[in-house]
């Protein structure tokens, strides 16, 4: 494997289509040059001129059209949702363990912007015959992101859950409290999840007492997404989530001290989730 290869091929890519997901969230389309291979769960390094290189999951998946879609954080995240059509980012990649779709009936749960991974997966799952139920959560209702694609699928295996804290739509009160409420009606053989670390630590609680197949997919600082930096790796067991993640099983996670619990910054520091 010679550098680029190892990098994730890196090369510049201009943006197509900005569509507004909500306030605060973007996604943002392309198109490859060179055909790659992905897998939903998988993730890409995406380099900011002038500013940083974060990595972002794929949100959306069409060759050789590719979307990511971005809310805004910090310095970078703001700089790539303040961009435009015709603009050009870098793009390397892409990274990462995927989601394993093997399953018959999967719930699929996604917190706020945690739900861009799990887009891509909930059409790998519908192509392959599976049986999908969507749990689409977030603080209030103007945070939801692709709310109105879901509803308007219309697809005859997929049903679609709404969540927010609030109440403003759907559901009143935490995801957690509305998975459980569709599992105690429900045989699933798989959940999948992405979204704050405490909502998919509380959702492997949920599945552990019922046995139920657990996929989650991690956030942590990384700077190079391949395995050589180590700023990623997990507590204790030194899995790196650019590598071995950011899928992970639910018994992988339960080996981590740190899943649900806190998370380092780029010096290293511990932060609590």
């Amino acid at each position: 494997m010679n550098m680029d290869e190892l990098m994730g091929n890196p090369g510049s890519v201009q943006i197509s289509k900005v569509i507004t997901e909500n306030p605060r969230s973007k996604t943002l389309q392309f198109s490859l040059k060179n055909p790659i291979e992905f897998q939903p769960g998988q993730f890409v390094m995406v380099w900011v001129p002038d500013v940083d290189e974060i990595p972002m999951s794929i949100s959306s998946w069409n060759p050789p059209e590719m979307g990511i879609t971005v809310q805004t954080i910090g310095e970078a995240t703001q700089a790539l949702a303040s961009m435009s059509k015709g603009d050009w980012i870098g793009i390397r990649g892409p990274f990462g363990n995927p989601f394993s779709t093997n399953s018959k009936k999967a719930l699929v749960v996604g917190g706020g912007v945690g739900i861009a991974p799990l887009r891509p997966l909930v059409y790998n799952l519908l192509d392959a015959g599976s049986e999908v139920t969507l749990v689409n959560a977030a603080k209030t209702k103007n945070e939801l992101i692709y709310r109105n694609e879901f509803e308007k699928l219309k697809h005859p295996n997929l049903k679609v859950a709404i969540a927010t804290d609030d109440g403003s739509l759907g559901f009143k009160g935490f995801a957690t409290d509305a998975v459980s409420n569709l599992l105690d009606g429900n045989e699933f053989d798989s959940m999948y999840t992405c979204g704050p670390e405490l909502l998919m630590a509380g959702l492997y609680d949920l599945t552990k007492k019922r046995k139920i197949g657990f996929q989650a997919s991690l956030e942590r600082f990384m700077t190079c997404g391949c395995g050589i930096c180590g700023t990623c790796a997990m507590d204790p067991t030194g899995h790196l989530v650019c590598v071995d993640g950011p899928v992970f099983t639910g018994e992988q996670l339960a080996g981590f001290t740190d899943f649900g619990k806190y998370h380092r910054d780029a010096v290293g520091m511990k932060n609590e989730c």
